[in-house]
């Protein structure tokens, strides 16, 4: 199985009002709300048996704006706690059956569809051992982050007071491997509305 958890619960605190229902304009799918654009991307891709979407705050909404989708969902009731509490509740999820799992925040909406089939294709050549591949675009690491063998299990107790993703990372270095992508969108956050701002113009431009 290859499953993709994508991490919808937060509070979007910085952004002024949930920022995953804020509309956007994505060069692939027009304009929709930015939980769709990510969702939709990683069906459209075509790659993955399952998609699974943690949610939290707001997510009666959340599921709504989804329900059209063939998409399941996970609650996460630790949400307020950080973002490692839902990379917990997605991989305990799915690591008793996955052997490819992508974890991708949904406030990373631009990120291409082709890159989402091109992390797959190498991250099967990686299958039987335990293993993490990162996405590099001009040197910086970003997401999704696909995890194979037993660190998908790991990922289901990993600790925000350990970093979470990033310390698992850290931990496993010598496992981690780099694909150098000519894709903006992989690092492309979004967190404020000025983020937003910049992020449009760099995706743009680059399309």
């Amino acid at each position: 199985m290859r499953t993709a958890v994508l991490l919808a619960a937060g509070e979007s605190r910085r952004f002024g009002e949930n920022k995953l229902l804020f509309r956007i304009r994505d060069a692939e799918l027009g304009e929709d709300s930015m939980v769709r654009i990510v969702a939709r991307k990683f069906l459209d891709a075509g790659v993955f048996d399952e998609v699974v979407v943690v949610v939290g705050f707001e997510y009666g909404r959340v599921i709504e704006a989804l329900s059209d989708l063939d998409v399941k969902f996970v609650y996460n009731p630790g949400y307020r706690l950080g973002m490692s509490t839902s990379v917990v509740a997605g991989a305990r999820r799915v690591y008793k059956y996955s052997q490819l799992t992508a974890i991708h925040p949904s406030d990373v909406p631009f990120v291409k569809v082709s890159t989402l089939k091109r992390l797959v294709s190498a991250a099967l050549e990686l299958l039987g051992s335990d293993r993490l591949l990162i996405p590099r675009y001009c040197g910086r690491g970003g997401h999704p982050i696909l995890l194979t063998g037993g660190l998908v299990r790991e990922a289901a107790n990993v600790r925000e007071e350990e970093r979470g993703l990033k310390g698992l990372i850290a931990r496993h270095g010598e496992s981690v491997t780099y694909l150098d992508v000519d894709d903006p969108g992989v690092v492309l956050d979004i967190d404020s509305p000025e983020d937003l701002r910049r992020a449009v113009i760099a995706h743009t431009d680059r399309v």
